[in-house]
């Protein structure tokens, strides 16, 4: 709508300059809306990286004559390359992932939409669906090898004692202006999505012009009267997912963390491999394998059960509670559980009463963090909704999109999808600050009570 043949963007160049600039024709519009949509994944692992750059390797560079882009090329960049082949990794395995978009794009002639489209029009006996569904996870699998192979052998620690992070430096008058507009301008390319997004989900007929012909409610009306089972399977599939996750994720931590079960770290290594397994390659597998296993009470298969989308959501977002409890137990001191058992507690009480009170900031996280996600997850749920009264938000979302009628009751969807999103990154924020906060205060107190 802002950036197509016929959106905003176009229409203004054309109408003031003369000439219109394809963003959205074909790969274009995948490669366009993908880079904007992943690029916080580099963003952050790059900003964590670069705050951790010790600041006395970039005063010996520019004490020996080094600066500008000479200076981050040889110094800054290398020190900073784990935070960006992170990124730059974890990119790449969604964009792998991204079904969605290619399909709302109609460009089918990528592994995931073909996986899609093999499946759906011929059936779950195509052999191909299954050959690029390998294919894959052989590059997921790839990948992730790459980037371990690109910081083997390599040694990016530093000494620092305190005060790490780059020089920062006051900014002159064009310096300052040019990094304004910068800003401005990535800002405005970000935001683009949710402002044609509400633009959409309130006007009533945008075609052909750079703004909606008027505004209205009638799309949210549409969304809370006929479309609201969407929003309701989210919040019970999402929900159900992520206190799975936890579940699991603590259960996991505890046993590879405090347990001496030999192979424990296969425990870990298995739960974390769900990262490695393309949404729809992970629909797929459901779908072929339970769809001739019958549910004795229902007398239906299982991959035709709602239940199969909470399995499968539950197994995509393990990996991200489970690193989030993994976090919260190693905070857990050993000899806090040693001290209740001395008292005569049993291990099953002091896991419950000690262990599981201690990591819950960290368990209250990973369960935002996995609800977040999994409230808008279309790859692996769109091969397993069998009926629309099971559907999830973002299967509501893609079939409101299929036709021009319904783009504005989809992007009412898109922007409850967004709320609820950002409600929950931002619960998960608040959490680990608070749960930060928390440990600080009670360091200090234990350093004055020494």
């Amino acid at each position: 709508m802002l950036f197509g043949e016929n959106g905003s963007i176009n229409l203004l160049l054309d109408e003031y300059f003369g000439f219109t600039i394809p963003f959205m024709e074909g790969l274009n519009g995948v490669i366009f809306v993908q880079s904007i949509h992943y690029f916080p994944f580099i963003l952050i692992n790059l900003s964590a990286a670069l705050n951790n750059v010790d600041r006395s390797m970039e005063e010996s560079a520019q004490n020996l004559g080094a600066s500008g882009m000479r200076l981050f090329r040889r110094i800054v960049f290398p020190l900073a390359m784990p935070g960006y082949v992170a990124g730059a990794a974890l990119v790449f395995l969604k964009v792998f992932d991204d079904l969605g978009t290619p399909l709302l794009l109609n460009v089918n002639t990528m592994l995931a939409p073909q996986a899609y489209l093999r499946i759906s029009s011929i059936g779950i006996a195509d052999p191909m669906g299954y050959v690029i569904s390998v294919i894959l996870v052989v590059f997921s699998l790839f990948a992730l090898w790459t980037s371990m192979l690109a910081l083997k052998g390599k040694d990016y620690s530093t000494l620092q004692k305190g005060g790490g992070g780059m020089l920062k430096r006051e900014l002159r008058g064009g310096q300052k202006v040019a990094a304004y507009a910068l800003i401005l301008f990535i800002l405005l390319l970000v935001l683009s999505p949710h402002i044609g997004l509400t633009l959409l989900s309130f006007g009533t007929v945008w075609s052909y012009s750079p703004l909606p012909d008027a505004y209205t409610l009638d799309h949210y009306r549409t969304v809370f009267g006929s479309a609201s089972e969407y929003i309701t399977n989210t919040l019970l599939y999402a929900g159900l997912a992520a206190t799975f996750d936890v579940i699991l994720g603590t259960t996991i931590a505890y046993i590879v963390y405090r347990t001496g079960i030999r192979g424990r770290k296969w425990l870990d290594y298995i739960a974390t491999a769900a990262l490695a397994v393309r949404g729809v390659v992970l629909g797929i597998g459901y779908l072929r394998t339970y769809n001739d296993f019958d549910v004795p009470f229902l007398d239906k298969p299982l991959a035709s059960w709602w239940v199969i989308i909470v399995i499968a959501l539950t197994i995509r977002r393990l990996p991200y509670a489970l690193r989030a409890c993994v976090a919260a137990l190693q905070q857990v001191s050993v000899m806090l559980e040693e001290a209740a058992q001395n008292l005569g507690a049993t291990r099953s009480r002091t896991v419950w009463r000690v262990v599981v009170p201690l990591m819950s900031g960290g368990m209250i996280a990973g369960f935002v963090t996995s609800f977040a996600t999994a409230s808008v997850e279309l790859s692996a749920t769109i091969m397993l909704v069998s009926q629309e009264s099971d559907a999830p938000l973002a299967f509501g979302i893609y079939e409101f999109m299929q036709s021009a009628s319904g783009r504005g009751a989809g992007a009412a969807l898109g922007i409850i999808a967004v709320v609820i999103v950002g409600l929950g990154t931002y619960f998960s924020h608040r959490v680990i600050e608070r749960s930060h906060q928390q440990r600080t205060a009670e360091r200090q107190i234990a350093e004055e009570v020494k």
